[in-house]
């Protein structure tokens, strides 16, 4: 079933420089929303985990190293589960 959003999706995702540049604008959405989140007091290790995840996946991207990308997708995997974790955890907290 190939739909309208199908065929606007494949020249993304066969380019790589546009996707590479999509991703680095998603990275510095989650630079910003780290930052700003962190400005608070309370919950604000796990938002500086998250932003010392993105820095190093700038560098990982800029320095174009296929160990650095393998090292930022191993970190990403646990950065997800411990934001999964967080949220459990802290749910009635934060609600």
């Amino acid at each position: 079933m190939k739909g309208p959003f199908w065929i606007w999706l494949q020249p993304w995702i066969r380019d790589y420089d546009r996707l590479q540049s999509l991703a680095v604008a998603f990275i510095y959405v989650q630079i910003g929303c780290a930052l700003v989140g962190s400005i608070g007091a309370l919950y604000n290790g796990v938002l500086l985990i998250n932003l010392a995840v993105a820095l190093f996946a700038l560098v990982a991207i800029e320095s174009a190293s296929q160990s650095l990308g393998r090292t930022y997708a191993i970190l990403l995997a646990c950065t997800i589960l411990l934001d999964i974790v967080w949220l459990i955890l802290f749910s009635k907290d934060i609600w």
